[in-house]
């Protein structure tokens, strides 16, 4: 006698997206266990509602940390989807920095 297949394990699995002047786009995906980030922002729609994302060299996150698109996520993980830096982080501190000190 054959077993049965356990039926596929469910998890939601969240993609945001901000586009430059534009509003946040925070997009709720339900996908089988082991799905990869891929799989969820191509899930999610994003790629289709924001053409732009095709030509930028975005990258994505998980809490924090840099997600490659064939990594698995996991139940309630929320995917970043990052645009590129405009000015290195380090010199818009110094502009800052220059822009708040007072002049004599």
């Amino acid at each position: 006698m054959a077993h049965a297949e356990p039926p596929p394990q469910f998890i939601t699995v969240s993609v945001f997206y901000a586009p430059a002047g534009g509003e946040a786009d925070l997009r709720n995906v339900c996908l089988p266990e082991g799905a990869t980030a891929m799989q969820a922002v191509q899930a999610s729609g994003l790629l289709d509602a924001h053409p732009e994302l095709a030509t930028l060299d975005v990258r994505w996150g998980r809490n924090g940390r840099r997600l490659l698109p064939q990594q698995t996520v996991y139940d309630g993980d929320r995917i970043d989807v990052c645009r590129p830096l405009q000015v290195d982080p380090m010199t818009a501190r110094r502009l800052r920095a220059a822009a708040s000190k007072p002049r004599r």
